[in-house]
């Protein structure tokens, strides 16, 4: 019973190392940096500044921008904005004589910089750009001595923005994303019907967009190695190469766990304790390493995709002076127990489709 429960215990121990090869870090779906390009439609509302003279309204825009690296992206962006407004003239008795109707189209375009938190399940930032923006102006009497007429202008002036705000992955495809910025804009604006003002002053605008980004083209996988040691000890017998039953339901799970991933090959490398001849161990550790690449061949891994090389006791983890303490041959056994093992490297790992 007590052999059972250590067999037992050392699978379930062994078991935890094999599932990393279906979890292992390439850069799969979901979350992460992804560095494909991407466009990011996108509605906005934006409060108007007060020397504006027009009501706070929506609007929209487009990115298209690509992560440089995991904590920057850089993006061009383009948004428009027709906010409008209207007031009634009076004449000196206080009397209604002209209603005016204005429009502020705002056109702007810029390049902003994400600078990036994380690239988690949630992906906070802060945002900063520069670029231009176009304010077009028309005012439009109706009534009195100017009814009909329609005056209009337009300037280009420079522009900055400030902000923050979040990506939320939902799939490889899409996210969603949200942020809140402070627009400053060297505008001008107009005071009335008649004698146009321009002021040439500093107007701050406070925009809140909510969009998607959609990436472009495949997503780049990149190609991982990954190797898992095993002990041989949980394996094999002691001198043995053929494997214990613990040792054939380990191989099992290391197949099953392989078959959630694409890769390139399999290397098996077998290693011994220098206890013994250099030839015994040489000779020792190729058999194990060939019963367990025969294993895998056995579970469904192509016997083509598989090599096994043993190195006997050329690669020690503990050494001789390392167990120099050892009074019995089962003490000195029990300490070289960590070179005695196969070290299995899956190349080329990739998601599964």
């Amino acid at each position: 019973m007590k052999t059972l429960a250590i067999s037992t215990l050392s699978a379930l121990v062994l078991a935890a190392p094999l599932t990393a090869i279906a979890q292992t870090d390439y850069q799969a779906a979901g979350p992460g940096f992804d560095n494909r390009w991407y466009i990011a439609p996108f509605a906005m509302y934006t409060w108007a500044d007060n020397d504006r003279e027009v009501n706070n309204g929506w609007g929209g825009g487009l990115a298209v921008g690509k992560p440089l690296s995991q904590w920057f992206n850089l993006e061009l962006r383009a948004t428009y904005t027709d906010l409008s407004n209207s007031w009634v003239l009076t004449d000196d008795f206080g009397r209604p004589v002209t209603k005016v109707d204005g429009t502020n189209k705002m056109f702007d375009i810029g390049v902003d910089g994400l600078f990036f938190f994380s690239r988690g399940k949630f992906q906070p930032f802060l945002l900063a750009g520069i670029g231009a923006i176009q304010d077009k102006v028309e005012l439009c009497a109706h009534g009195g001595d100017f009814n009909g007429v329609c005056i209009s202008d337009s300037q280009w002036s420079f522009m900055g923005e400030l902000g923050a705000g979040f990506i939320v992955p939902i799939t490889d495809w899409i996210s969603f994303r949200m942020d809140a910025r402070y627009r400053i804009d060297a505008g001008f604006e107009y005071n009335d019907v008649t004698n146009r003002v321009v002021n040439n002053k500093t107007l701050g605008d406070t925009i809140v967009t909510a969009g998607v980004v959609i990436p472009l083209g495949s997503r780049a996988v990149t190609k991982v190695n990954r190797t898992v040691e095993l002990s041989a000890d949980t394996l094999f017998a002691f001198n043995r190469s053929d494997l214990s039953p613990t040792g054939v339901s380990t191989i099992n799970n290391f197949a099953r766990d392989l078959d959630q991933s694409n890769y390139d090959g399999v290397r098996v490398a077998g290693h011994t304790d220098p206890i013994g001849s250099e030839e015994f161990n040489l000779a020792l550790s190729d058999r194990r390493a060939n019963t367990v690449r025969q294993q895998l061949v056995t579970d469904g891994v192509a016997a083509d995709r598989i090599t096994a090389q043993g190195f006997g006791k050329t690669q020690l983890k503990v050494t001789p002076a390392d167990c120099a303490a050892a009074k019995s041959r089962e003490a000195l056994i029990a300490c070289y127990g960590p070179n005695r093992r196969v070290e299995v490297t899956v190349e080329g790992i990739t998601p599964k489709e």
